[in-house]
């Protein structure tokens, strides 16, 4: 009797109620309905506001693929001194975070992964031979946060 109970109660109250009219959905009664219109000057910040979330994303100028290709290019040459790896090891992976500025600049670095010491060496590289184009939010340029994972196939 106890999990009749139970299921009944469940049942009524566990699902959210909804009022409709003529095949529309008027409120959800479970929360408050949202304007969308009326919050979109919530969703535009200020001008230092550095974005995660953009319309047009923050990307090289050369485009990803020459990127990459110089970037490993670079990282091999510069620092194959450094990479100093035991022979199961196939590949590195260095994983960074930083800050596209208004003016393709980079900025404020954060090393997300990185287990042989190499992140910096690698930002200075991207920093020196890359200029890149910034990001669009509401057809503005903005500042934007920017993961990029690198994975470098070793010799």
């Amino acid at each position: 009797m106890k999990n009749l109970i139970i299921i009944v109660f469940f049942i009524l109250f566990g699902f959210p109620l909804i009022a409709q009219e003529k095949g529309e959905v008027i409120q959800v009664c479970e929360g408050p309905s949202y304007d969308y219109k009326a919050k979109k000057e919530d969703l535009i910040k200020g001008e230092d506001y550095v974005y995660k979330l953009v319309h047009k994303k923050a990307q090289p100028q050369e485009g990803f693929n020459v990127f990459f290709k110089d970037l490993t290019m670079s990282i091999k040459e510069q620092l194959g001194d450094k990479i100093k790896h035991p022979l199961t090891l196939k590949y590195i992976v260095i994983k960074i975070r930083f800050v596209v500025e208004k003016d393709g600049s980079l900025t404020d670095m954060t090393i997300l992964e990185d287990k042989l010491n190499l992140a910096n060496d690698v930002f200075n590289i991207i920093n020196m031979k890359s200029k890149w184009k910034p990001a669009e939010f509401e057809n503005k340029i903005v500042r934007m946060h920017f993961t990029l994972p690198i994975k470098i196939m070793l010799d």
